[in-house]
């Protein structure tokens, strides 16, 4: 047996008691003024506020006596705070319940005492405001009332107690995420700094950071490699010393833009830039990113080149004459010289299909491409038309020079053409278009009448040149 009753809610009771972190503290002067108020209202020798532990009685105020601490059993506090409600003994030595106590049953010992339970803010009783007295007493109503109006006092002071101690809490708990969220943050940002850091060490881009004149601050591998300066030789250099020596690109932070950066050993190298300026700090800083595309170029020019250039016979095609030919007009046009297309289909190659197949098709036509390129000037242009058709066209050549090396072009086509033991031959009819520079024809107008010369020439006999008619004025 314990001695003393437990209440239902014990367990609450004492979580909540724990709570308000009132145990073992030192003295309080609101406690300390109701104390002295109780033996003055009710002229007893002695009042205590207790508090009840688990095991014990703590005296958090009183007058009176020097005690400051009970076991709980012998605490008459432990009855009070059992029934929720006050507990008066008029005389202690005729109450079963504490005549043995040894605070009783002692030389003047406790012979009054009254209880009044103080609570929590949830209802649990915590411990008591009592006033005692070594002579049997009678509680009167009106002191009852009193003690029962100090103790509101307490219950308020309790409540703020504990108003006070969940707000400390919460900004305890609030600090300690605030820290967890900054601990938190801080470990990302280093962890992404650190991803950061290593994805740009190990891009395949060159990375560049520069301060606001222009001066490295950081370099990585790939800048390193592309442009032969190591990390440390690059630091602190201006970047007009390094890559840019005619001056730094103007940046703008949606559109890459292409440039040629220069090497350490004086070679260029076409990249395209990503530059973006930063505010870091109050202070201006510059972001690059710099991509090689040598490779890039080299493929457009090689797709340029296919998208002009005929793939059997490696002549410029019918695409690239027609841009050809407009440009060799506007410099007839500005520089007052002759101009003329002459317009070539091959005599007799649809036979040579039909005999020995397109193989033997496609390498005559190859060797009749060669020949016609080794037929005239360097500054001519020869062109492949289409099929067994080409069109060669001739700048500053005197009108009457234009018929010898039509009739030429006819000699070099018939000479026989040797494929392993075949011996092939062909001819080509020839219609000679002249351009006039104060006329308004279009390059279309102008191929046109030289290709009906052309069949002009086929219908006369083929193996014939035949000059078309003036185009329109």
């Amino acid at each position: 047996m314990l001695g003393y009753p437990i209440p239902a809610n014990e367990t609450q009771r004492l979580a909540a008691l724990h709570q308000i972190k009132l145990l073992d503290t030192p003295d309080d002067p609101v406690f300390d003024r109701v104390t002295r108020l109780a033996t003055r209202l009710l002229n007893v020798p002695i009042a205590t506020v207790t508090l009840i532990d688990a095991d014990r009685q703590w005296i958090k105020s009183r007058v009176g006596t020097d005690t400051r601490e009970t076991t709980r059993k012998v605490a008459f506090c432990s009855h009070t705070i059992a029934e929720g409600a006050p507990l008066v003994v008029e005389d202690a030595r005729q109450d079963p319940r504490f005549s043995a106590n040894p605070f009783v049953d002692c030389e003047n010992g406790i012979r009054f005492y009254a209880g009044i339970p103080i609570f929590s803010s949830e209802g649990y009783a915590l411990g008591s405001l009592c006033v005692v007295d070594t002579q049997p007493r009678h509680l009167h109503e009106d002191e009852l009332a009193a003690l029962k109006d100090l103790t509101d006092i307490l219950n308020d002071e309790i409540r703020l107690r504990e108003h006070l101690t969940r707000e400390q809490q919460r900004r305890a708990i609030s600090q300690r995420e605030l820290d967890a969220l900054h601990r938190s943050l801080e470990e990302q940002i280093e962890r992404r700094t650190r991803e950061l850091n290593l994805v740009i060490e190990s891009a395949y881009d060159a990375y560049i950071s520069a301060d606001e004149n222009h001066r490295v601050l950081d370099w990585n591998r790939a800048a390193a490699a592309m442009f032969g300066w190591s990390r440390q030789e690059a630091l602190g250099q201006s970047l007009q010393a390094l890559i840019f020596p005619h001056g730094v690109p103007e940046y703008d932070d949606a559109t890459p833009i292409e440039v040629n950066a220069c090497r350490r050993d004086g070679r260029e190298t076409p990249a395209e830039v990503r530059m973006k300026s930063l505010r870091v700090e109050g202070k201006h800083r510059y972001s690059l990113f710099l991509h090689d595309i040598t490779e890039r170029r080299q493929l457009e020019q090689l797709r340029d080149r296919e998208a002009r250039e005929d793939a059997l016979t490696q002549l410029p095609n019918r695409r690239a004459l027609d841009e050809r030919l407009l440009d060799a007009m506007a410099r007839a046009r500005r520089l007052q010289q002759p101009l003329a297309v002459l317009f070539l289909d091959l005599d007799g190659f649809k036979a040579v299909n039909d005999d020995h197949g397109h193989a033997v098709g496609d390498e005559l036509l190859r060797d009749i491409a060669k020949r016609l390129r080794h037929s005239v000037r360097e500054t001519d242009y020869v062109a492949r038309w289409a099929g067994d058709e080409f069109v060669i066209v001739l700048e500053g050549m005197a009108p009457e020079a234009i018929q010898g090396l039509s009739e030429k072009l006819i000699l070099t086509i018939e000479a026989p053409i040797q494929l392993g033991e075949m011996s092939l031959y062909v001819s080509t009819s020839i219609g000679v278009a002249s351009y006039t520079p104060a006329s308004n024809e279009t390059a279309q107008e102008l191929l046109k009448r030289a290709d009906v010369a052309m069949y002009e020439a086929k219908q006369a006999g083929k193996a014939q040149v035949k000059i078309a008619q003036q185009g329109k004025a």
